[in-house]
C-alpha cells in the first residue's frame, strides 16, 4: 500500500475498536461528532502526500526496493538525510501550525531513537524486531501512537505500581498482558499503539519490562478519553479546538493477548532500560520542528491581533511581539542545529575509534541540541507567547459568537460597535476568537499543560542534565582558571 489517501486512513479506523467519551461507547470513531475536526486534519495530511507540489518533500523512494513511503520513517546515514527529514518536519507541522503534537510523524521518529538506542546498547535482537516493525510502517503508512506512563496510583515512588502493564501469562505465541498506561494522545483516531519504557525497571520488575505493538483495535484493549473540546460550535468560534483537539486516552489492557511477533521487549530489564538514554535524536527534531512552527504561528497572531485593535502602532506592543520574533529567531536556529546534531551523532556512532577528535577549545561532550531545547527553550518561549498574545488581546479576547454577528436582529449593532481601526466587526471577531482558542479554551489550557510536560518532569529533566557528562566539562573549564589563578 505505501502512501495512503485520507480516504483509505478514515476507513481503516472503522475496526470495532472500545473507545469510550463522556461516558458513552464510541461505536465508530469516524462518525463520532467530536473527533470530525482531528479526522479531516489528519486524512488532510495523508491527502497532501499526494499533492504534486509537495509530495517531494513529504515522501521518498526506498532505495533498495524503489518503494514510495513516508520521509517520516527515512533513516539518516547522511547530512542530506537529515536536511531531507528537516525539510519533511517543517511542512508537515507548518501545515498543522504547531498545534499537534503526536501527529504519526512523532511516533514515527521515536521509534527510529529507539531503534538507535538499542543498537547502541547492544541489544540487536530487540533493535532488528523494532526494525522489522518500521518496514512494515513503511508498507501500510499507518498512524502510531505510544503509551509510555505507569498509572498515577502512588507517585511516592517510581516503581512499577501493581496496576501498570505487566505479563499474566506466558505461551509460546505470546504473552497476555493486564493493567493500564496512560496518556496516549491520538489513541482514538490512531491505527496502532507502541506500549514502551518511561522509567526504568529494578531486579524483580521484569514482568513489567515490556515494550509490544498492538492494533488499537484489540480485543480486552480499552480506550479511556478525557472529554473532547470539540464541542461543534463551528470553526469560527473554536478554530483551533474545531481542527487539532488530538484526544487523549487512559488504555486499559484486560487481559489481552500479544502475538510473539509483536514484541520488542520482554522482561530484558537492560535493553528496557536503554530504550531512552542512547537515542539519535529523531524525535527532538520532529519535536524541535513542531514547537518553532507552534511559535511562528503565535508570534503572527499577536502581530495580527495588535493591527485589529490597534495596538500594533504602541512602541509598547511592538516591544513584546519584537521580542517573540527574536524568540523565534533563535527557535530557528535551534531547529537547524538539531538537524546537525542528529547527523553528526549517527556519523559518530558509525565511526567510533576513527570518529574526528575535538580540537582545541571544542567541546568533547556531544551536545544535546534538540532535547536540550524542547526541555529548557520551546516551554519558556511558547509560554511568553501566550503571555504576549493575552496583553496584546487584552479583554477583547473575551469575545460574542458567530451566532451574534449572524443574528438578524443585532448584526447592525454588532457592526457598528465591534469593530476594530479600519476592521470590521466580522473580521476583528473572527480574530479575538482564535485568540481566545489559543489562549483560554479548555484546548488552550490542555495546551500549556501539554507543552511543560512535553519531554516528561521538568525537575527530573534538570536533574538529568545535572548528572550528565556535559556539567563534568564545564566544571573542568571554571577548574582550570581557579588552578591558573593559585599558582
Amino acid at each position: 500500500m505505501a502512501i495512503r489517501t485520507g480516504e483509505q486512513y478514515l476507513k481503516s479506523l472503522d475496526d470495532g475498536r472500545s473507545v469510550y467519551v463522556d461516558g458513552r461507547r464510541v461505536e465508530d470513531v469516524t462518525t463520532y461528532p467530536a473527533f470530525q475536526g482531528v479526522l479531516r486534519t489528519l486524512a488532510g495530511l495523508y491527502d497532501a502526500q499526494h499533492d504534486p507540489e509537495l509530495a517531494d518533500v513529504l515522501t521518498v523512494a526506498d532505495p533498495r526496493t524503489g518503494q514510495v513511503h513516508s520521509t517520516t520513517l527515512l533513516e539518516v546515514h547522511t547530512l542530506d538525510d537529515a536536511r531531507t527529514r528537516l525539510r519533511c518536519d517543517r511542512l508537515r507541522t507548518d501545515l498543522t501550525y504547531g498545534m499537534m503534537g503526536r501527529l504519526p510523524d512523532f511516533m514515527n521518529a521515536y521509534l527510529l531513537d529507539i531503534r538507535s538506542s538499542l543498537l547502541h546498547a547492544g541489544k540487536e535482537r530487540e533493535a532488528a524486531r523494532l526494525g522489522d516493525y518500521l518496514e512494515r510502517l513503511r508498507r501500510e503508512d499507518l498512524a502510531v501512537t505510544h503509551t509510555l506512563v505507569d498509572p498515577q496510583s502512588d507517585r511516592s515512588t517510581t516503581d512499577a505500581p501493581p496496576e501498570a502493564v505487566h505479563v499474566v501469562e506466558r505461551r509460546a505465541d505470546g504473552m497476555v498482558v493486564s493493567g493500564a498506561r496512560l496518556l496516549s494522545t491520538l489513541a482514538p483516531v490512531a491505527n496502532e499503539v507502541f506500549v514502551g519504557p518511561y522509567v526504568p525497571r529494578r531486579t524483580g520488575q521484569e514482568d513489567y519490562a515490556l515494550a509490544f505493538t498492538l492494533p488499537l483495535a484489540t480485543d480486552g484493549l480499552k480506550i479511556v478519553c478525557r472529554q473532547a473540546y470539540d464541542r461543534g460550535d463551528g470553526l469560527f468560534d473554536t478554530p483551533l479546538s474545531g481542527r487539532f483537539d488530538e484526544g487523549d486516552a487512559i488504555l486499559i489492557f484486560d487481559e489481552v493477548f500479544v502475538p510473539s511477533d509483536r514484541i520488542i521487549v520482554d522482561g530484558d530489564l537492560a535493553a528496557y532500560n536503554a530504550v531512552v538514554g542512547g537515542a539519535a535524536g529523531y524525535g527532538p527534531l520532529q519535536g524541535a520542528a513542531r514547537s518553532t512552527a507552534k511559535l511562528r504561528f503565535l508570534t503572527g497572531l499577536a502581530t495580527v491581533a495588535a493591527r485589529a485593535t490597534g495596538r500594533a502602532g504602541s512602541p509598547r506592543y511592538q516591544e513584546e511581539v519584537g521580542e517573540l520574533v527574536g524568540l523565534l529567531n533563535v527557535a530557528e536556529g535551534l531547529l537547524d542545529a538539531a538537524a546537525l546534531d542528529l547527523h553528526r551523532r549517527i556519523e559518530t556512532r558509525r565511526l567510533g575509534a576513527d570518529a574526528p577528535v575535538p580540537g582545541p577549545g571544542e567541546p568533547a561532550v556531544e551536545s544535546r541540541v534538540g532535547i536540550s531545547a524542547l526541555t529548557f527553550f520551546f516551554p519558556h518561549a511558547i509560554a511568553k507567547a501566550v503571555e504576549v498574545l493575552r496583553l496584546v488581546a487584552g479583554s477583547g479576547a473575551i469575545a460574542m459568537t458567530e451566532g451574534d454577528l449572524r443574528h438578524a436582529d443585532i448584526a447592525h449593532l454588532v457592526e457598528a460597535y465591534v469593530h476594530g481601526p479600519d476592521v470590521p466587526a466580522e473580521r476583528r471577531l473572527q480574530v479575538m476568537r482564535m485568540v481566545w482558542d489559543a489562549t483560554s479554551s479548555p484546548f488552550a489550557a490542555r495546551q500549556a499543560l501539554y507543552e511543560r510536560y512535553y519531554t516528561g518532569d521538568p525537575i527530573i529533566g534538570r536533574v538529568l542534565f545535572f548528572n550528565s557528562p556535559k556539567t563534568s566539562e564545564a566544571e573542568r573549564m571554571a577548574e582550570r582558571l581557579l588552578a591558573d589563578g593559585a599558582r
